[in-house]
This record gives C-alpha cells, structure tokens and sequence, in this order.
C-alpha cells in the first residue's frame, strides 16, 4: 500500500499514525487548471462584481465561510479591526463569498461586499482578480484549494504558516505567512503585501508563476504516472 497526499504536512502526518506509518507515503500536489484560473484584467472583474474601481480590496472565501469554525473567519475578523484603527482606516473594503451577508453582520471595521456562493469557476476568477489579496486564515488545511486558486489568478495570499499551506504560500514571495493563530501577525501581513505597490507587482508575478511551476494538471499527472509505473514495476517483481 502506498499513500498519497497532497502536501508535506498531510504526509508527516500519516507517517506518524499509528494506522499508516509503516507503509510508503508519498506527496503529489493537486493540479489546477491554469487556462480556467488564471488572471482577469482586474478593472475588468471589478465591474463584472460592481465593485467601485479605485478601492483596495480583501478577499475571504470557503464553504460555509463566516460559520466553518475551521476556515479561521474568527481570527481575521479581529485582525481587520486592528487593521481599521490604523492608516488603513478609509483605504480598505472586504469581499466575501462562499457566504451571504447575515442578518446580524460582524462589524469588520471596513465595508464589506458578501458575494454569497459562487457556483461556476468564472464567477470565482472574478472574485480573486477583483481583490488585491486574499486572506486564508484557516486552522487546517490538507492542501489549501483558496490558497493555489487564488495564486493561479495572480492574486498574492496571507495565511497562518501551518499544514498545507506552508507548500503553496512563499513568505515574502508570493504573500505572507504570518505566526500561527496570531492576530497581530496576520494584520500585519496584510499591511506588508498592500502597503508597497512596487512590491505587490512583484507578489502578483511570483503567484502566478508558483502556480504555473509547480501546481499545473500535466505535473501531477506526470508524477502519477511515475509512481503507478513505479509501483506496478515492484509489484511484478515481488510477485
């Protein structure tokens, strides 16, 4: 038996069970689609959204975004209030989807835009294109689908430096991994992407380009291949 999972820490963590850890783990990162998810113009996603143009947006999105205890809605909706008593007070807008605005909104400290739930990857592109970065504040992630899509359409992410997010989001390369469930890292991680345009160009360029190298269909299918040929090759010889 040889297990497959889609980032180091997936596979650190079957090796260390007590179910899995003596048989052969393997990590073969998901595929993604570059021809579908990939940058949009972003004025141009912006008023396919009606989002105003001249604002700097943040995007949050997952299933069951605002209620999923897991996505981390809990630990970014703090670090935007932090954010909003600062310079960043009248310069911020948020974007959500995966969720409809609720009928008792948290107060996040800037204006907010609930895109509800986005049924067709178009629809999702827009979102990550309309927004200047992405924010995945999640506890867990077995590989991280926000985090690669969202890099795919050029779109640098913030997140918390832990599970399999550590494989897509570069430090300082491509966005920020901020200290683990620390509030404080967080805003400011999304400060340091924003604040220096220069450099947010060159996050944009670094995301699409991680994508492009490491996350596209053909390489996961290629390493598929090589692992089935590798194992059916063992097998026979076993056998």
């Amino acid at each position: 038996l040889t297990i497959v999972t889609p980032s180091n820490w997936l596979a650190q963590r079957a090796s260390a069970s007590s179910l899995l850890r003596d048989f052969r783990v393997e990590v073969i990162h998901h595929g993604l689609d570059t021809t579908i998810f990939k940058p949009i113009e972003q004025r141009l996603a912006r008023e396919k959204l009606n989002l105003p143009q001249d604002n700097v947006y943040v995007l949050f999105g997952a299933t069951k975004a605002t209620s999923d205890l897991r996505k981390g809605f809990h630990l970014l909706e703090p670090a935007l209030q932090l954010l909003s008593r600062t310079e960043w007070q009248d310069r911020l807008e948020t974007v959500i989807f995966g969720a409809d605005e609720p009928m008792n909104a948290p107060n996040l400290g800037f204006k907010s835009h609930y895109l509800g739930r986005l049924d067709d990857d178009f629809s999702v592109v827009l979102a990550y294109s309309a927004a200047d970065v992405t924010i995945v504040p999640s506890l867990y992630e077995a590989f991280g689908q926000t985090a690669f899509e969202s890099l795919a359409c050029g779109t640098p992410v913030v997140a918390f430096n832990t599970t399999g997010l550590k494989d897509i989001v570069e430090h300082q390369q491509n966005g920020y991994l901020a200290r683990p469930y620390e509030v404080e890292d967080l805003a400011k991680g999304i400060a340091w992407v924003l604040e220096d345009k220069e450099r947010l160009k060159k996050l944009c360029e670094r995301a699409r380009e991680k994508v492009e190298q490491e996350f596209n269909l053909e390489l996961q299918a290629k390493n598929y291949l090589s692992l089935f040929k590798e194992v059916s090759i063992s097998s026979t010889i076993y056998d």
